[in-house]
């Protein structure tokens, strides 16, 4: 299963049955014009069913198509590398870009030790996942990216002996 069509299950597993099944399925009625629009968008990245763009446009909320365009983006740049370039980073919330500082103090919100300089030689021995962007020559991570890093850390809470 492409990692588009995953993006949209997990979103909203009640249409796994309209996905995941190869014959198509004639009766959408019992879902709303977003889920009948998704269900479409995954049966084009799945089956190669065809697909009108102007059913994102026309039939979704406005806050529906900034995730189907984000499933088509990622359908293009992960699952067929039909995009030759790296698929373009859009930041909507510069609080979504982690400095080496933040990241030490959001890994001891979570009971690390840790500070600048030790961020700084994980990056530099390869321990951190690789920067998102540089900026001025600095770099910078997803927030969302190293909440995962952090969440696979070994780290000992407070309360752990």
């Amino acid at each position: 299963m492409k990692k588009a069509t995953m993006e949209i299950l997990a979103k909203c597993q009640n249409l796994r049955f309209y996905v995941e099944t190869k014959e198509q399925q004639q009766d959408l009625k019992s879902l709303n014009q977003n889920e009948q629009v998704l269900v479409a968008l995954a049966r084009f990245f799945e089956y190669e069913e065809s697909l009108d763009l102007n059913h994102v446009f026309k039939e979704m909320d406005s806050n529906w198509i900034e995730f189907a365009m984000d499933r088509l983006l990622t359908y293009f740049y992960s699952d067929t590398y039909h995009a030759e370039s790296f698929k373009p980073l859009i930041i909507k919330n510069t609080n979504d870009l982690l400095s080496q500082k933040d990241i030490g103090e959001l890994i001891n919100k979570h009971g690390g030790n840790m500070d600048t300089k030790k961020i700084h030689m994980l990056r530099k021995r390869g321990k951190l996942p690789t920067e998102t962007a540089l900026i001025g020559g600095k770099p910078y991570w997803l927030k969302e990216e190293i909440e995962t890093y952090i969440h696979d850390l070994p780290i000992k809470t407070k309360n752990t002996p």
